[in-house]
């Protein structure tokens, strides 16, 4: 009997393990109301014919759910799949995935160490790029850090060169093997870099072939929105009162509240209370694919943080001429560069008057959107960032100091 149990009870325990991630698992990710009734995985793709003998590149990344960390993963890996033969590392997928097409190793015990070294000694990388996520003060970050220390106990044991990616505003995960550190704004690394490491600041990159510049005859009047994960990572539960105020002061205005996750209940519930539901549309998750479509509809941009390293939603828009708005947090003042669109951190009495002002006059929106476009095309394409990144790559494997 002894035996026995010995024999089958890891397998249970394992059953067991999957049978709870199943029945309680992360509302951010895997409850379907948080998703539009149309939603399709982006399926990645290479985007040019490989070459024969690439180098092999490894993408660590705690979570794979949608967002900003996951879409610079896809974009490197459409657009330099042709010279690096690509796969991704990670801990956590939503049972609904923003992005397929590509090779990944699932980590869902860290403490099966080595199987994950077997895995990764077979796709044999000549290079590590971390992306960053984690945060050892921080409540849901610190889960993060310590997913993260243990994948770098695992990749000391592989010998090649390590980039890592700080993609949130935190300090960066310090280790010797880690030949280079990239911030994806100015204001995280002004905070956070460490002056003996070797630094640079590459943006994310959006593809604006995808968001086109609206013409002026096409963009709306009277509808404002955001897009983002609504997880408290980046907006928290007082984020929805400025769209709340704007609709109190000018009844005609409309809302669109594109993304999905935790806050999305609390966000109805609080426009339910105030008897403004018929203004609001809010959407879930929806298809990178379809995201344009939403953004043709908005006549101002909101961005509502409490922190933000950087905010690709913000670029897309900006291509797109509509104007942007938001709090003076974090990145945003960098990512727009017109303090007369910031409002003071959470004061959003202040923020809605900026918005209504803009509503009001559609000439200064298309002056600021002609004006965002042109920024936008200069810093924050996609092909700005992979040139920047197929740089870092060529000198870390050529063992040049960068």
């Amino acid at each position: 009997m002894k035996s026995i149990l010995r024999i089958h009870f890891p397998k249970i325990f394992n059953f067991l393990k999957r049978v709870k991630k199943k029945l309680f698992s992360d509302s951010r990710n895997n409850n379907l109301d948080n998703y539009s009734a149309d939603f399709k995985t982006y399926e990645a793709a290479i985007l040019k014919q490989p070459v024969a003998d690439r180098k092999r590149v490894l993408h660590v990344i705690v979570n794979f759910w949608t967002g900003g960390s996951a879409r610079l993963v896809v974009d490197l890996f459409e657009n330099m799949g042709h010279v690096y033969e690509q796969t991704v590392l990670t801990k956590d997928i939503p049972d609904v995935p923003a992005y397929t097409g590509f090779p990944m190793i699932i980590d869902e015990d860290t403490k099966e160490s080595g199987s994950i070294l077997n895995k990764l000694n077979n796709f044999k990388p000549d290079l590590v790029h971390i992306h960053y996520l984690g945060h050892q003060r921080d409540k849901w970050g610190k889960k993060s850090w310590e997913w993260y220390n243990k994948i770098f106990d695992i990749i000391e044991e592989l010998d090649c060169p390590v980039i890592e990616n700080v993609n949130i505003p935190t300090d960066p995960f310090e280790n010797k093997i880690v030949s280079y550190y990239v911030y994806v704004s100015n204001f995280v690394r002004e905070k956070f870099a460490q002056p003996h490491h070797q630094n640079k600041v590459i943006y994310p990159g959006s593809d604006f072939t995808h968001f086109k510049k609206l013409k002026p005859t096409d963009i709306p009047d009277n509808c404002i929105g955001m897009v983002y994960r609504l997880e408290r990572d980046k907006i928290n539960e007082e984020s929805i009162k400025v769209f709340i105020e704007v609709v109190k002061k000018r009844k005609d205005t409309n809302v669109l509240i594109v993304g999905g996750g935790s806050l999305l209940e609390n966000y109805k519930k609080a426009v339910n209370d105030a008897g403004l539901s018929e203004s609001f549309t809010f959407t879930g998750y929806v298809a990178y694919n379809d995201l344009p479509q939403y953004y043709n509809k908005m006549s101002v941009f909101v961005a509502p943080v409490h922190r933000e390293s950087f905010g690709q939603v913000t670029p897309m828009a900006m291509n797109m001429g509509i104007p942007v708005v938001g709090y003076d947090v974090g990145a945003i003042p960098e990512i727009i560069a017109n303090e007369r669109l910031l409002a003071d951190s959470g004061d959003y009495l202040q923020l809605s008057e900026i918005i209504i002002n803009l509503l009001d006059d559609r000439g200064k929106r298309l002056n600021i959107g002609a004006s965002n476009q042109l920024r936008a095309e200069s810093l924050f394409s996609v092909e700005a960032m992979i040139q920047s990144y197929e740089k870092i790559y060529q000198e870390v494997l050529s063992g040049k100091s960068v």
